[in-house]
């Protein structure tokens, strides 16, 4: 029958996947050194042999064969070391029996308990790093166990980890219990076990969020060619493939939205364009600031012959084009690697497909004089009408094409301007 120390042994064994030879061995080392601290001298070189149980263990002290002794604790005779062992010889390693001390098979349990459970920390901490090793850029589940001012504490797979402000999307709320998605940037190895590097606001994060919605992502057939991003308030993704008969924007956006409905869901308020990508660097600018409307574009060396350029926009689209605080045609610097400096023109359009071709699709709808304005609108409260004069959307015109979110930017809620754009519907009819 099994002793409990051996069933202790072995159960850790099973359960960890460690050999048992490993265990056995921290124990017989931690009990030596309990030896030693306890009942020997510290240069003494002690060695215990596990039995079945604490009470069958033996302690012995290593000694060399010598000619002559010159340090008791390292070294024995000849003539004593053939009397524990008949066939030692000079050079030999041999064994002293070592007399148990009273009281020290208490100490032996305690200390073996100790290693015992060093030992399936120590498991557990290489266990999980092994775990998470192979896995950097996952996108994994975490769950909030606790929030503080300057981080959120979330358990992720077993390992308990800290997602920092910084690597939080601004505006975000965590609650007890929550569940979300963070992007696993790398792990590292501690005293304490696997440190996880995970954070949502990483370009990484968003493309791993797609990648798990699209089929054809993770085929290869659709690919995120260039990302700008503001965590937390708008992002543009410019799309591609290499297929001709593959459309990387529908494949993106899905049937009604599905897919990047999905994504949008999990970083909450942050807003997501999608475009098609093009080498073209006018084409790709074009689709990067729309809805906006630009009459000319114009591609220049700065000061320091770095890359730059000029859009040309109307007065009414200058508002739309900048977006709030910026961030429509900063992104789409972004975007192109450049900056975009935004001026006010009011000489002819441009002309050229990628400015053309929605042109076009207006000559369907009802055409609308440049002179009226936004005060025929019914059902819009006249002080948002204020607001979107003072920003220069005076005219109904400017506001064909626009989506409520594209609207809401410019400085009005997305309430207003859901209100404003069904006037605007309504009075083309």
């Amino acid at each position: 029958m099994q002793s409990q120390l051996q069933a202790a042994i072995n159960q850790i064994c099973a359960e960890k996947n460690i050999d048992r030879e490993i265990v056995v061995e921290a124990i017989e080392n931690g009990i030596a050194l309990a030896y030693k601290k306890d009942f020997g001298r510290p240069t003494q070189k002690i060695k215990v042999i596990l039995g079945d149980d604490i009470a069958d263990l033996k302690i012995f002290e290593e000694r060399e064969v010598v000619e002559k002794v010159e340090d008791f604790d390292a070294h024995i005779t000849l003539k004593d070391a053939k009397k524990i062992t008949p066939v030692a010889k000079y050079g030999d390693t041999v064994y002293v029996p070592l007399k148990q001390e009273e009281n020290f098979g208490r100490i032996a349990a305690q200390t073996a308990k100790h290693v015992m459970n060093q030992k399936l920390q120590e498991a557990e901490r290489e266990m999980l790093f092994q775990k998470f090793s192979t896995r950097a850029g996952e996108l994994l589940t975490a769950r909030v166990q606790k929030v503080d001012r300057d981080s959120a504490l979330v358990e992720i797979e077993g390992v308990t980890t800290l997602l920092y402000s910084r690597q939080q999307i601004p505006g975000e709320k965590y609650f007890t219990g929550q569940r979300l998605k963070v992007y696993l940037e790398a792990v590292e190895s501690t005293p304490k076990g696997p440190q996880l590097k995970i954070t949502r606001t990483s370009k990484k994060f968003i493309e791993a969020l797609f990648e798990g919605e699209i089929p054809e992502m993770r085929e290869g057939l659709v690919y995120i060619a260039r990302m700008a991003r503001e965590p937390g308030v708008r992002c543009k993704i410019a799309v591609a493939s290499d297929d001709a008969g593959v459309d990387p924007v529908g494949a993106f956006v899905g049937q009604r939205g599905s897919r990047i409905n999905t994504v949008m869901e999990e970083v909450g308020d942050e807003r997501l364009d999608v475009i098609q990508y093009s080498e073209d660097q006018k084409k790709l600018l074009l689709a990067a600031l729309s809805p906006a409307k630009v009459a000319k574009v114009q591609f220049f060396k700065g000061d320091n012959n770095e890359d730059r350029v000029k859009i040309f926009v109307r007065e009414e689209e200058r508002a739309i084009t900048i977006g709030r605080k910026g961030q429509n045609v900063r992104l789409a610097g972004q975007l192109l690697g450049t900056q975009i400096d935004v001026i006010t023109f009011e000489g002819p359009i441009e002309e050229d497909e990628s400015v053309a071709a929605p042109e076009a699709k207006k000559k369907e709808k009802k055409e609308v004089s440049e002179k009226v304005t936004i005060e025929r609108l019914e059902g819009v409260e006249p002080e948002v009408i204020r607001t979107l004069m003072d920003l220069g959307l005076s005219q109904i015109k400017q506001f064909e094409g626009l989506r409520p979110e594209e609207l809401a930017e410019i400085g009005i809620s997305k309430d207003d301007a859901e209100s404003v754009l069904k006037a605007v519907k309504k009075f083309l009819a």
